[in-house]
């Protein structure tokens, strides 16, 4: 049985030929305008832990590592990693550059390099092939598919519910949390729209709380309290 979104791309392609004939006279009205889409309910907000992560990094295979740090560190489509080729690569101004061809979005656009990814990029340059210009290859070919490796990896770090497209995920749950401002983090992995930066954004208890310690930091700060105040306040976080 299909699943709720594939019923509802149907329906999308379905109103749009409908629309057609209508606009041709072919038809006085589009019924399937009158039917309202059911929401799929199908966002995703699974994000790695720390200890996850370090696992799952741990248990890779030396050609996985690389795109899963793109993928975890940098919130890169599985697409624009595997397609990368060294001349999008720029280490002197610590950028990859992606054109418009090779985005979801059609949109260009560049991603600034971590140290980390930096340094694992370097080392591949190394040991680059002189027969393509793809940076990430496996016995000197480039990497098409992953889905077996990724899975072993996923069953070796004792890590459950969790796809490769996760990691955008994490990179834009990340980048909140280190405070990148909204516009900038929305360059870096390539959302256009603020509704699906927010899709992509996992709340936890743990942000809630940094939050509320924030919060209090600022009102003891901008707020005339009594000593004991500032105690009840203090311990109301902490607890």
């Amino acid at each position: 049985m299909p699943c709720l979104q594939t019923i509802n791309n149907d329906h999308t392609v379905l109103k749009h030929c409908l629309n057609v004939a209508t606009r041709r006279g072919l038809m006085v009205t589009n019924p399937a305008s009158a039917v309202p889409l059911p929401d799929p309910h199908n966002e995703r907000d699974r994000v790695l832990s720390e200890e996850e992560w370090a696992r799952l990094y741990e248990v890779a295979k030396p050609h996985l590592k690389p795109v899963l740090l793109l993928a975890y560190q940098l919130g890169q489509r599985f697409g624009e990693i595997v397609n990368l080729t060294w001349d999008r690569v720029d280490f002197q101004r610590g950028f990859i550059t992606l054109r418009g061809i090779d985005t979801k979005t059609k949109k260009p656009r560049r991603v600034p390099l971590t140290p980390a990814v930096r340094a694992t990029l370097q080392d591949l340059s190394k040991v680059r092939s002189l027969s393509t210009n793809h940076v990430f290859l496996y016995e000197g070919k480039p990497i098409r598919r992953i889905s077996r490796t990724f899975r072993t990896a996923l069953k070796e770090a004792g890590i459950r519910d969790f796809r490769f497209h996760d990691l955008r995920h994490c990179a834009s749950t990340n980048l909140r949390r280190a405070e990148v401002d909204t516009a900038t983090a929305m360059k870096i992995v390539g959302h256009k729209s603020e509704k699906m930066w927010k899709r992509y954004n996992a709340i936890e208890e743990s942000d809630l709380l940094n939050a509320a310690s924030k919060l209090n930091t600022y009102l003891q700060t901008n707020t005339v309290l009594t000593p004991a105040c500032y105690a009840e306040v203090a311990a109301s976080v902490t607890a």
